[in-house]
Formats: C-alpha cells, structure tokens, sequence
C-alpha cells in the first residue's frame, strides 16, 4: 500500500519559491491502477518523482508498505514519455542490461530478457536496435526493461503522450493486459482524459496555483477492460464529468507563472 500524507513540494527559483504540490493526502491499495490527470503545472511529474524517490516532500511523508521512501528503489520501476533506451545495444542487451548490472549471469539475463520481449509483443525484434524500431515499439522495449527489475510498484509519466492515437490505444490495451495478468500497483500520468477512464480504477485529479488533488474519482468500469469497454455509455457521462472539473481549474500557477509539471 501506498501513502501520502500532508505531502508538498516547493522549489527555490532566485528570490522566487514556486510551490509544485501542497496538501496531498492519498492512499493507493497494492494492485490498483490509479491515473493521476491534470493540466501542464499542476504538479503530476513532481508527485510522482517523490513517488519514485527522484524528489523528497518539503512537507510529509510517502510510504510504501509503511517504510518512508527516500530514495530510489528496486520496488519501484519508471517508465517516461521517451523510451530511455540505450541506442548502441540490441532491445534484447537493452532489456537485459539492469539484470546484468544486479548481477544475473549473463546468459540467464539473456534468457529472462527473451521471456520479457515475448510478453511484450516483441519477439521477433531482440536483434534489433532501438533507432529500427518504431516509438511503440521502443516504448515496448522500454517496459519490458523496466519489468525485468520485477517492482511491485509500475510509474509511468505519459509514456503514450507522443505516439498517435491508433498506436496509443493499442499500447494502452497492451498494458492493460501486462497488468492484469500481474500483481503491479501502476500510478499511470496523462493529459488524456479517455485515457485516464480506460485505464484507471480511479482518476485523481490535480488542479494548480499550487498543485493539488481537486478529486479522487471510482471509475465503475467492468474489468477486465478491452477495446469493447471503449464504447461503453459510462465513458461519455465520466468524460464529462472530468472536464468539467479541468475546465474550472486554472491553467497555470498563480503569481510568478512558472510551471511544474
């Protein structure tokens, strides 16, 4: 379980402090996927930097399974909107390689590495370089990576944001699938308010001036969900709901006009 408590973030710019997050208090249970919508400056990046142990609260406290994070871990993996991969190593070195760097004997890393790819719908491009591979597929490989440090605990800042959206829906349904067939907690990042429905077991949505949560909403959604659930009725009135709650909210942060993603 996860646990924010009285959690806030303020950076120091010059003469100016800019408040990123004030007064978060959240709690994700093991095995939900939570996505977390807002608009640019409301603070999503910055949450779930401190999530990950990137960022340490000004205020309050995260923990996971009650232990205060304070720093990276092992039981946390991340997955950003660029496919962090290694440009000069093969998808299968790629995937292998934070086996490799705990350790793992390089021929079993390679092993695991080939199971991963399979997962993943990636097979048949171990070989490959990331430069041949299209971003849904490098996006792919980049999770694969990512599940081979098996965490308890997925974070995904926009990792679809610059695919289009045919390859984008697809993905999402990919990953719907690894999830459901996993035990991961996922707190999933976007702009996409469709995208944070399909998803999400819940949507918690930020507001800025500063950041914070204006709204943890249940999304009632059968499960398991697949491209059917996108025509489902519910989705129409939750979408409407949701934007009517950023359309309220303000666009950017209030006195110096600096934002914190």
């Amino acid at each position: 379980m996860i646990e924010l408590k009285g959690v806030a973030k303020t950076f120091q710019r010059g003469d100016h402090v800019v408040r990123a997050v004030t007064s978060v208090d959240l709690t994700i249970e093991g095995g939900e996927f939570v996505t977390v919508l807002g608009p640019s400056g409301c603070g999503k990046t910055t949450l779930l930097h401190m999530l990950g142990g990137f960022e340490t609260p000004t205020k309050g406290t995260v923990t996971i399974d009650g232990q205060v994070v304070t720093g990276p871990g092992r039981d946390r993996g991340m997955v950003f909107q660029d496919a962090t991969l290694f440009p000069w190593r093969t998808v299968s070195a790629n995937v292998a390689w934070p086996l490799e760097v705990n350790g793992v004997p390089k021929r079993a890393a390679r092993l695991q590495s080939a199971a991963l790819l399979e997962k993943v719908g990636l097979e048949k491009f171990g070989n490959a370089f990331p430069g041949e591979l299209s971003g849904g597929m490098r996006q792919r490989a980049a999770l694969a990576r990512t599940l081979a440090m098996e965490p308890s605990v997925l974070l995904m800042d926009e990792p679809f944001g610059a695919l289009d959206a045919q390859t984008r829906e697809i993905m999402q349904e990919e990953l719907m699938r690894l999830w459901q067939e996993s035990d991961l907690t996922v707190i999933f990042i976007t702009h996409d308010i469709s995208e944070a429905i399909f998803l999400g077991d819940r949507v918690i949505v930020m507001g800025v001036s500063p950041g914070r949560v204006i709204e943890d909403f249940k999304v009632e959604l059968d499960r398991p969900r697949t491209a059917e659930a996108r025509n489902d009725p519910r989705i129409l009135e939750y979408r409407s709901h949701l934007w009517g709650l950023l359309a309220h909210a303000p666009s950017s942060p209030s006195g110096n006009g600096s934002q914190i993603t």
